[in-house]
């Protein structure tokens, strides 16, 4: 397997698990009857998912088969300290695609993995979602 396919492959495991992550968040704010928090992790789940499609895309587009196994199922904290360990989690992501982006030349590539990082750059600072382009326009989910 060569090394951006295989970039490619981590790269959808760890978006996967980010949105097992948010998920099952999202779940226990809904649980918890709190609207608000589930609704802003419902978005950053909505974005990670989409940050799997694309990579999903891409690896379809050079004839590879994404790995569709569960990601294992991690500790999840609590409602009341999620900030500290979302942000931890999106700190290891921009890590993580800004490491790739100097590993990958492929154009096509690149142009998804720095659209991810440009969305994970917010999700970091804002622990928020809807940074992904909404439609062939680029427009995000900031002005809405």
């Amino acid at each position: 397997m060569n090394e951006l396919v295989r970039l490619l492959h981590e790269g959808r495991a760890r978006e996967r698990a980010q949105a097992a992550f948010y998920r099952r968040l999202s779940g226990a704010a809904d649980d918890a009857g709190d609207a608000a928090r589930a609704e802003v992790l419902n978005e950053l789940l909505a974005d990670e998912q989409h940050h799997v499609s694309r990579l999903t895309a891409r690896l379809l587009e050079l004839g590879e088969r994404p790995d569709d196994a569960r990601p294992p199922a991690e500790d999840v904290p609590g409602l009341e300290g999620w900030e500290e360990a979302g942000r931890l989690r999106e700190a290891a992501e921009v890590a993580w695609y800004e490491d790739a982006l100097e590993r990958i030349d492929d154009g096509a590539t690149r142009a998804i993995l720095e659209e991810i990082l440009a969305s994970e750059l917010h999700h970091h600072a804002n622990l928020g979602g809807k940074w992904m382009p909404a439609g062939p326009t680029g427009q995000t989910g900031e002005s809405e």
